[in-house]
């Protein structure tokens, strides 16, 4: 009750700011009613009005319509009225995908480095997302050329940039042959489909996004058209929900692993049974591979049965296995090699490529640690050559004082 009062009242204070065309008031209006959905429950969202929120950016946008912000927020809008989230991705409509992407690449131009607030992607990811889950839409409807233009439109309008896309191809390159790979984020699954579907790349790689197993399409669609399979039929399937769940000891073949409740420490989610289904089904016989920054919930509790190869965690089911340092290095130089086709402009690049020189430093600390100095100044020797911090200055202060400190202990 208490948030629909608050809504209500929102709903009148925009109106009277409206009245008064005052550019801020209407933003701010429609940023807040943004902020508020974040904390509603499904059924609150699912009846949210993402109109009213159009509304008031379009009267913002008449008073200014150079604002960055206010055409962002708008683009996002669009993308809320076509699809909330992966239920309805599925059903995606073109027109507010077009709607939504015409807002973001004005969002660039007026602003090729956008410093507004941002929901969760910045503009060149967002269009990313936008396009590539119309193709997905496209491809589960059997359209596949409609899918391959979707995803060669998006690219045109700004997405699916290059560092992006070679990033994806160091995960795909990462995975062993026919093995699966279980991904999460827009920054990795949907350029992972566009390299796959549009670029026929690595297609021997299943790809497996983690928070659509939620969802009651994809795996029935995964299950129907042979891309993996679960230990439980589609019917079983369509009708799991979230489960009341303790710590308990889950064997597969020779492999045992506690599973921890995902939700309040009491649940696991629909997603994480299905999940588990298709770890049965699968036995471990083909590789288990995760995109790199999964939350420890989402993967089922198998961190330690993980090891890293700094793009990509792969599942071991026997002794783990020792990561040369050489071959460390020249992973590590092949990621930061990438810097050359980094877009400087958009945050998300610029984070992802942050995690690289981060997980670096992580590992020059280990060596230190270890007693091993020569080890550790290979690598910064590796950092300061390929991605330096005056050409690449760390986003984050912290990130620039560890190397400080690191470097005071070599």
């Amino acid at each position: 009750m208490k948030k629909i009062i608050t809504i209500l009242l929102i709903f009148v204070l925009s109106e009277g700011y409206g009245q008064k065309e005052n550019f801020y008031n209407l933003l701010d209006s429609a940023k807040v009613l943004f902020k508020i959905e974040r904390n509603f429950d499904q059924q609150e969202l699912d009846s949210f009005n993402y109109y009213r929120i159009v509304e008031l950016l379009n009267d913002a946008i008449k008073i200014n319509p150079n604002n960055s912000e206010a055409r962002y927020f708008l683009g996002y809008a669009y993308s809320r009225i076509n699809s909330r989230d992966g239920r309805s991705m599925i059903a995606m409509n073109p027109e507010l995908v077009i709607k939504s992407s015409e807002e973001l690449e004005k969002v660039i131009k007026l602003s090729p480095k956008y410093n507004g607030e941002i929901v969760i992607l910045d503009p060149y990811s967002k269009i990313s997302a936008e396009w590539g889950s119309l193709a997905m839409s496209y491809w589960h409807n059997n359209k596949s050329d409609s899918a391959i233009w979707a995803f060669k439109e998006g690219k045109k309008r700004g997405g699916f940039g290059d560092f992006i896309l070679e990033l994806n191809k160091k995960v795909l390159d990462a995975c062993s042959p026919n093995s699966i790979l279980i991904s999460s984020g827009d920054n990795f699954t949907i350029p992972l489909w566009y390299l796959q579907i549009s670029q026929a790349y690595r297609t021997d790689v299943k790809v497996i996004d983690i928070s659509l197993l939620n969802t009651k399409w994809y795996p029935n669609y995964l299950s129907k058209n042979n891309i993996i399979k679960f230990d439980l039929p589609n019917s079983v399937l369509d009708t799991m929900e979230y489960l009341s769940w303790k710590d308990s000891l889950i064997t597969i073949g020779n492999f045992s692993w506690t599973v921890k409740p995902t939700y309040y420490e009491k649940y696991i989610f629909r997603g994480d049974r299905v999940f588990l289904s298709l770890l049965k089904q699968n036995r471990f016989e083909k590789d288990i591979f995760f995109t790199f920054g999964f939350s420890e919930d989402q993967r089922l509790n198998l961190t330690n049965h993980l090891t890293s190869s700094i793009i990509v965690d792969k599942v071991f089911t026997n002794k783990k296995p020792i990561i040369n340092s050489e071959d460390y290095n020249n992973s590590m130089i092949q990621f930061l090699q990438l810097s050359k086709y980094l877009n400087k402009n958009s945050p998300d690049e610029i984070g992802l490529f942050e995690y690289f020189r981060y997980v670096l430093l992580l590992q020059v600390n280990e060596f230190i640690s270890n007693h091993e100095k020569t080890k550790a100044k290979k690598l910064l020797d590796i950092m300061d050559k390929y991605a330096n911090e005056i050409k690449f200055p760390f986003e984050n202060e912290k990130n620039s004082k560890y190397v400080e400190y690191l470097r005071s202990k070599l």
